[in-house]
């Protein structure tokens, strides 16, 4: 089976891979689309029997190295790198895909890389900025096998990154590389059997079906403030998952969790002066 190693590209602690602030102050971290693009982009491969790994799931940074190493410990056959692209620091007009490839790659990459940018565009209808090379980019040039980084569109453009806040741009943006994949490999992409609805959010029964947060779900989880139905299904809407990740980042929980240990201590602190 063909395995394709999924890279998210960067983590959300890597400075400065962020939007500009929207209207309503808020800013959308170049990691919250490369994640949920990367995981949908998985099961989408896997639905059109392709293997995957991925090589960066932790919720912190995770090296270049350590991107690479697993893939080529783990003897991939394509390595795709999911990114949103960037132009200075504010909004401007820079806009659409482009695809990198190691500039000494073969014939056999840069059809890959052909192959996913047409699709990609063609998904998204955005401008098609073509397939560039790069001498430095780490995740080409050590990677032992193909390898193509997708920059998907600008977080620098303010059309282009609302698109990058929502799912349906992901999706579209993950089936457009899966789609790339197949045409490359000659198989008959199959697209998603059943499409969700607005009215009818898809509910999420485990921590291994999210497409991200899985870390702040666990912690909850793990601290009790969570739980599931009497059989241990969570039935979480990504509306919810968000809501619980934008708390974690506002230390919410960190503070709860200081509560608590505090009144540990406290109520271990009069037994011990009662014995």
């Amino acid at each position: 089976m063909t395995l394709i190693a999924i890279d998210a590209g960067h983590g959300m602690d890597t400075a400065g891979k962020r939007t500009p602030a929207f209207e309503d102050g808020t800013i959308m971290k170049e990691n919250e689309f490369n994640e949920a693009t990367a995981w949908y982009l998985s099961e989408a491969l896997k639905r059109n029997g392709f293997a995957t790994i991925l090589v960066a799931p932790e919720k912190n940074d995770t090296s270049l190295q350590t991107r690479v190493q697993r893939a080529n410990d783990a003897k991939a056959d394509a390595y795709i790198s999911i990114h949103a692209n960037a132009y200075g620091n504010g909004w401007n007009s820079a806009n659409g895909i482009e695809s990198w490839i190691y500039d000494k790659s073969d014939a056999n990459t840069l059809h890959l890389a052909e192959e996913i940018e047409k699709e990609v565009v063609a998904m998204t209808k955005r401008k098609d900025r073509g397939v560039k090379r790069s001498s430095d980019l780490y995740v080409l040039r050590y990677t032992k096998m193909m390898a193509v980084l997708v920059e998907c569109g600008f977080l620098t453009n303010l059309e282009e990154a609302t698109l990058l806040r929502s799912q349906k741009y992901r999706k579209d943006c993950a089936e457009g590389i899966c789609k790339g994949i197949c045409d490359y490999y000659g198989i008959i992409y199959t697209a998603e059997a059943t499409q969700q609805t607005d009215c009818c959010p898809k509910r999420y029964e485990t921590v291994q079906q999210l497409p991200y947060g899985k870390e702040v779900i666990h912690m909850l989880i793990d601290n009790g403030w969570l739980q599931g139905d009497e059989k241990g299904n969570l039935d979480l809407t990504l509306d919810m998952v968000r809501i619980f990740m934008v708390l974690d980042r506002a230390g919410v929980f960190e503070e709860k969790q200081q509560k608590t240990i505090s009144a540990k201590e406290k109520k271990n602190g009069k037994r011990k002066k009662k014995a």
